[in-house]
C-alpha cells in the first residue's frame, strides 16, 4: 500500500483509514460476503451538503505543501529560522545539525514528527551525509528542497592562518555543501520531479576584507558551486540559487563562538554592538537578522521565482562593495 497527501499527517491518516477498511472487508468475508454501501447511502452518511459547505470554506493550500526540505546547520541561527519558515509554509522539514540535542529542540518547537524530524550530521563526513539524506527519504519519502547552511568561521591574518584552519572551513562548507548537494541530487533525479538547492553563502563571497582569507575563500567557492550546479541541473528541473547575507549576529551560533569578538576587535566596536555596526554601515542602515534570510529562501522556493536559477541574492541591507558585476 502507498498512501500520500499534502503532508505526512494526512498521508498517515489516509493509510490508517484504508487499513481499517481492509479489516472490515476481512471481517465481512469471514462470515459472509463484503459489499460496499450504495452510493445514495454514502451520500446520506456523509451529509453531502455539509461536506460541500466545508469545501467552499477550505483554505488555500500552503505553497510548500507536500515538499520535503532538508536544512543543514538548522540547530540555531539562520538554519533554525529557515527550517521554521519552510514548515510554516507547509513543508516537511529535516533538521540536520552537528549537535543532535539542538536539532531535536528545534524539531520539537516546530511540531510533531509528521512535520519535523531531527538528524545528526557532520558535513565533513561523506558517510554521515549519505545517512542524513537516507534518513530524510525514510522519514518523509523523498527530498525536494535542500538548504546548504551548515558552517563555522575563523578570523585570522594570512600569516596566522594555519593549513588546518583552511582545511576545516573548506571541509565543512565547500566540500560539505558539495557532498550534500550531490547526495540529494541523486534522490531528486530518481524522483524526476525537479527540486531546489540553495546555498547560504555570504557577502564575503564577493567582498574582499582583511584577516578573513579562509572563510571568505570558502564562501566564494560555495557561490561558484551555485553557478556550476545551476548550469548542470537545469535540464532536470532542479534550480540552484545562493543567498549572500551580511554578518548576522542575533541568534547566531557562529558569532557566539569567538567570531563575533574577533570581528568586533577588528572594527573597533563592542561585541554587543556588532550587529548594529553591520547595519549602520549598509545603504539602508538596517541590521540583518536570521528571519531575513528565511524570507529570501521562501521567495525562491514558494513559486514567485520559479524561472530563476543560478542567481545570488544579497540579504545585506545594501553593501555596495557586494554588488554583483
Amino acid at each position: 500500500m502507498f498512501s500520500f497527501g499534502p503532508d505526512r499527517h494526512t498521508a498517515r491518516i489516509a493509510g490508517e483509514y484504508f487499513v481499517n477498511t481492509i479489516r472490515a472487508m476481512r471481517g465481512a468475508e469471514s462470515v459472509s460476503r463484503y459489499a460496499p454501501l450504495p452510493e445514495a447511502e454514502k451520500f446520506r452518511v456523509e451529509y453531502w451538503s455539509l461536506e460541500q459547505a466545508k469545501l467552499t470554506r477550505a483554505s488555500k493550500p500552503k505553497p510548500l505543501a507536500a515538499r520535503i526540505a532538508l536544512v543543514t546547520g538548522a540547530g540555531s541561527g539562520i538554519g533554525k529560522a529557515i527550517a521554521e519558515a519552510l514548515a510554516q509554509e507547509g513543508a516537511c522539514v529535516i533538521i540536520a545539525d552537528l549537535d543532535l540535542d539542538k536539532a531535536n529542540a528545534v524539531a520539537a518547537e516546530i511540531g510533531s514528527a509528521d512535520v519535523a524530524v531531527a538528524v545528526s550530521v557532520d558535513t565533513r563526513d561523506e558517510e554521515k551525509i549519505a545517512r542524513m539524506v537516507d534518513d530524510a527519504v525514510l522519514a518523509f519519502g523523498g527530498v525536494d528542497l535542500v538548504v546548504n547552511n551548515a558552517g563555522l568561521a575563523l578570523s585570522a591574518a594570512l600569516v596566522d592562518t594555519s593549513a588546518a584552519d583552511w582545511d576545516l572551513l573548506h571541509d565543512v562548507m565547500a566540500r560539505g555543501s558539495f557532498l550534500t548537494s550531490r547526495q540529494a541530487t541523486k534522490v531528486m533525479l530518481a524522483q524526476a520531479m525537479g527540486g531546489d538547492i540553495i546555498y547560504v553563502a555570504s557577502k564575503n563571497a564577493v567582498v574582499a576584507g582583511p584577516t578573513n582569507i579562509a572563510y571568505s575563500a570558502t564562501k566564494a567557492h560555495q557561490a561558484h558551486q551555485v553557478r556550476l550546479l545551476a548550469a548542470e541541473l537545469g535540464a532536470f528541473g532542479i534550480r540552484v540559487n545562493g543567498i549572500n547575507p551580511d554578518g548576522i549576529v542575533q541568534g547566531s551560533g557562529l558569532f557566539s563562538k569567538g567570531w563575533g569578538a574577533e570581528r568586533a576587535l577588528i572594527y573597533g566596536v563592542e561585541e554587543k554592538d556588532l550587529g548594529a555596526y553591520y547595519g549602520k554601515r549598509s545603504l539602508l542602515g538596517l541590521e540583518v537578522v536570521p528571519q531575513d534570510v528565511a524570507l529570501a529562501v521562501l521567495a525562491i522556493t514558494c513559486g514567485q521565482l520559479s524561472k530563476t536559477t543560478g542567481a545570488q541574492f544579497p540579504v545585506d541591507s545594501g553593501v555596495a562593495a557586494a554588488f554583483l558585476r
